[in-house]
């Protein structure tokens, strides 16, 4: 008796457990599914039925173009002293501040934003610093590139 009522939690557990995690999946999917074709598509339509296609076409590729010559540029050097003194509670105008440099954007995406600086007196490492939306650090982090 004991057996079978372990049998039937464990299997009342898993079906449950099965239930939340589709309806989890299942949310997130059409909404990022219908934000990002409908904005895809419409651009293309409007471009292709005005005879502008081209245009629509060539205005895409120097913005993708622009962001290829951002990568090429080298990063805003600060020491690893510096990289060291900056605490956990620096607002980004105080990083600037103190270190003289104003870092290179490299991502912006859920409202947090990444900035790059070179280690200048440490040859291939770089410090990666995230801020919150508010401004606060979230992430600091040195790593070799």
């Amino acid at each position: 008796m004991k057996r079978w009522m372990m049998i039937f939690l464990v299997l009342a557990v898993v079906a449950t457990g099965c239930a939340k995690k589709s309806e989890e999946s299942a949310s997130p999917s059409p909404t990022a599914g219908a934000t990002v074709a409908p904005s895809t598509g419409a651009s293309a339509t409007p471009g292709a039925t005005n005879g502008t296609g081209g245009g629509t076409s060539a205005t895409a590729t120097p913005a993708a173009g622009g962001n290829d010559t951002t990568k090429d540029e080298p990063l805003p050097q600060i020491t690893k002293e510096q990289a060291d003194k900056i605490s956990m509670t620096s607002t980004y105008d105080d990083l600037v501040k103190q270190t003289g440099a104003k870092g290179k954007l490299v991502k912006d995406e859920n409202g947090k934003k990444t900035y790059d600086f070179a280690i200048s007196n440490q040859p291939g490492y770089i410090a990666e610093i995230v801020y919150f939306a508010d401004g606060m650090i979230s992430e600091k982090k040195v790593f070799r590139k």
